[in-house]
């Protein structure tokens, strides 16, 4: 009895001992001392402690290095190698003013539409073969429903911003016009209050466009506070609309100056009206130091209106100055036309006291040969024109320091060597004139 009786003693004071162990290495972890302490007074219990305190201090050691290491080393590799993937924008710039963005490729040419409000130049030469049907940057929506704001483009919707071709070449530029109003490489553009718009010093090159108004090189519709300039129409470009139809500008609200273009412009259907080669029709904005170089325009409707070699119809314009055409070929052979002349269809202000002035201007070698109903047809301009419909009231203008050669073949009544209808003109001073040939079938 006194055996079993010490047997048990002893398992009871094992089981205490590892109990003790356990409870207590949470809440004070043995030091070096304490074991062998633990190993003089018990040394069967004080081996099975040392491998629970090893697993509680490196199980702390494996989440401390493997956790940050995760998340230091990984989210960085991603960003660093998706960057560089990113396409750049634009070659350059903030869309400043003083810093605009810079436009390298036609990528970057086609995002001008993400942003109609900023400001851009052309830092290299911009191909456009690989777009076949390009979208005009601005379009055109009326200001409102009004009656008086009908022809008011929303600045929200057309480009206000500037654009500066810095002397580069933009080619192969291809338009079919699938809205009403506005085709061009911009399609339409105007000044705010905040600022002026602006659209030029740049080359096209190899132009083919069509659409139904206002159709230019390029710009459609260049309205009010945003002058164009310096641009150069070359190579291969065809034209046709409506009405509104020029090389450079379709119709334009303010200057256009220090353009020079050569295209041949269809004018379609009945009552087609306002052909040019630097721009179809003008209002109230005067064109200065403008050329054409050959080129044509073709009209084969009836009741067809306003056509010249620079500008068909400049409405209200007070200056056409320092402007020269030279080999342009303008046929229009419908039935009951009128307004054709080797540099404008038609012109003059309507003020009385200050008439439009044409200046400077040069005439050569250009051929006009029209219907014999085609009426008020002359070697610089066919004549001046009422106001609107109804009106008494006639443009004038002066023509001072112009030149004129070449033919007119064909018209009816109001056919002149320099000016078709006089009525309008204050003073002519314009040397030589076109040779008149009335009736068609006289010509060889």
């Amino acid at each position: 009895m006194k055996k079993k009786t010490l047997a048990l003693t002893v398992v009871l004071v094992l089981m205490l001992g590892i109990l003790a162990g356990c409870t207590s290495k949470e809440e004070d972890k043995p030091s070096k001392t304490d074991t062998n302490v633990a190993a003089t007074d018990t040394p069967v219990p004080t081996v099975k402690p040392d491998p629970v305190t090893e697993a509680v201090t490196e199980a702390p050691t494996e989440t401390v290095t493997e956790t940050p290491t995760e998340e230091v080393t990984e989210a960085p590799t991603e960003v660093v190698t998706e960057t560089p993937a990113e396409p750049e924008v634009f070659a350059g710039g903030s869309g400043t003013a003083e810093d605009p963005w810079q436009i390298a490729t036609a990528e970057q040419l086609d995002r001008i539409h993400d942003d109609l409000k900023a400001h851009y130049v052309l830092v290299a030469d911009i191909d456009l073969s690989s777009i076949e049907n390009w979208t005009p940057i601005g379009a055109f929506q009326s200001l409102s429903d009004a009656p008086e704001d009908a022809e008011v483009p929303h600045p929200d919707y057309a480009f206000t911003g500037t654009f500066d071709g810095a002397g580069h070449t933009i080619s192969n530029l291809t338009i079919i016009g699938e809205t009403p109003m506005g085709v061009g490489l911009f399609g339409c553009a105007t000044g705010t209050e905040s600022g002026a718009a602006y659209i030029g010093n740049f080359t096209l090159e190899n132009v083919n466009a069509s659409g139904f108004y206002l159709v230019g090189g390029a710009i459609g519709l260049q309205f009010m506070n945003c002058p164009v300039s310096n641009v150069k129409l070359i190579g291969d470009n065809k034209f046709s609309g409506m009405q509104g139809i020029g090389g450079i500008v379709g119709t334009g609200f303010d200057l256009i100056s220090d353009c020079s273009a050569t295209a041949d412009i269809t004018v379609i259907g009945d009552d087609g009206a306002c052909a040019g080669i630097i721009a179809g029709g003008t209002t109230m904005s005067s064109i200065k130091n403008c050329e054409v170089i050959g080129g044509s325009i073709t009209a084969e409707g009836n009741a067809t209106w306003g056509f010249g070699s620079l500008c068909g119809a400049p409405w209200g314009a007070a200056e056409i100055t320092d402007c020269k055409v030279s080999g342009t070929v303008i046929t229009v052979t419908g039935e009951n036309n009128r307004l054709v002349g080797g540099l404008v269809g038609f012109g003059g202000t309507y003020d009385p006291t200050s008439p439009a002035q044409i200046t400077g201007c040069i005439v050569s070698d250009v051929t006009i040969t029209v219907s014999e109903t085609t009426d008020s047809v002359g070697g610089l301009i066919g004549a001046g024109k009422e106001m609107m419909e109804g009106s008494d009231v006639m443009s004038s203008f002066i023509i001072s320091n112009c030149s004129v050669s070449g033919n007119v073949i064909g018209g009816v009544g109001n056919v002149d060597a320099v000016v078709g209808d006089p009525t309008c003109a204050v003073s002519v001073e314009c040397e030589g004139g076109m040779i008149i040939t009335n009736e068609l079938d006289e010509v060889a």
